[in-house]
């Protein structure tokens, strides 16, 4: 949901937070993670006009690609953190309340911070949620799949969303033209997961997984999940001895050569799935609920959707 405003009310609204609140809060939250989020200013190094604050790592990469020097980009999680268990610190509350936009991926994603956001928006806060405006899959009986980023095509779309917000808060800063440039630019990336998943056969597009995120990599690259480790769309629930057996019967049954864990989530019990098939199946771990460090090949969204797709054809080829 987005809050509709004007231009006038919302440069009233950020002379007010400035004066009020901001600088404190900014201050706060910046010292505590501005250089390690991924946080980006205006080109002189002075305050920008516009606080964007994102609450993960790919959204946060979404959001700078749009905001360009026009603006200054807060992202909540750490890299390498898990999104479904994050709990938000009372400075990054306070900037929840005060940034001029605050997206989020919603549909259950940030579980910790559902109670926070939801109260920022009554509060006021400008609220931008991705997944819910993305036309999303159907996950399990009667939910819908937050695991959006994994499609480049919705996250084009998704850089839309967030231009278009910014239009309402900002008009004329240039936010749509570079939203258009990062959506093309994820278009090509689309392209050169086509390309490196090419090599795999039909047959061999089956994914076992830590647990049940790669919906929209399936459906748009002709893949079929057969199996997760951990039940449910959250990395939070609790497999059953069980639940385990049968899954590593599957793997056996099906000659499933991989399982694929992921970073932020221990590999424990997928090793114990592999190990208990009594075959070559090997653990891959992809980058799924965070970018991969500064420096790594998935430390931008283009490259962790590129990182995954050429490790998942390794793992399956």
């Amino acid at each position: 949901m987005t809050e509709k405003i004007t231009h006038s009310t919302a440069k009233q609204r950020r002379r007010h937070r400035r004066i009020v609140t901001t600088a404190t809060a900014l201050t706060m939250v910046l010292s505590a993670c501005g250089t390690s989020d991924g946080s980006t200013g205006g080109s002189d190094g002075t305050d920008a006009a516009i606080t964007v604050v994102a609450t993960t790592t790919m959204l946060g990469d979404v959001a700078k690609n749009v905001v360009g020097d026009a603006g200054t980009v807060v992202v909540l999680l750490p890299v390498g953190v898990d999104p479904h268990e994050y709990q938000a610190s009372s400075r990054e509350v306070a900037l929840i309340q005060t940034a001029d936009l605050v997206i989020a991926n919603g549909l259950g994603l940030e579980d910790g911070m559902a109670d926070i956001l939801a109260s920022a928006a009554q509060d006021g806060a400008n609220i931008l949620e991705i997944a819910p405006a993305s036309t999303p899959l159907p996950f399990g009986e009667d939910g819908l799949d937050p695991h959006v980023w994994f499609d480049p095509i919705r996250m084009a779309e998704g850089s839309r969303m967030i231009a278009a917000s910014l239009e309402t808060i900002d008009p004329g800063s240039g936010w749509t033209e570079r939203a258009e440039t990062y959506a093309a630019q994820l278009m090509v990336a689309d392209a050169e997961v086509i390309s490196l998943l090419e090599t795999l056969a039909p047959d061999d597009r089956r994914l076992v997984t830590n647990h049940d995120s790669l919906g929209y990599f399936a459906n748009r690259y002709s893949f079929d999940v057969i199996g997760v480790v951990v039940p449910g769309g959250s990395t939070l629930s609790n497999p059953s001895s069980s639940a385990l057996s049968e899954l590593a019967h599957i793997v056996a049954t099906e000659g499933v050569p991989a399982i694929f864990a992921e970073t932020t989530d221990s590999a424990a019990l997928a090793e114990a799935v592999a190990s208990e098939v009594g075959s070559e199946v090997i653990v891959v771990n992809l980058y799924s609920g965070s970018l991969g460090e500064p420096g790594s090949e998935a430390d931008t969204l283009i490259g962790m959707l590129l990182t995954n797709a050429r490790l998942i054809a390794e793992a399956l080829g």
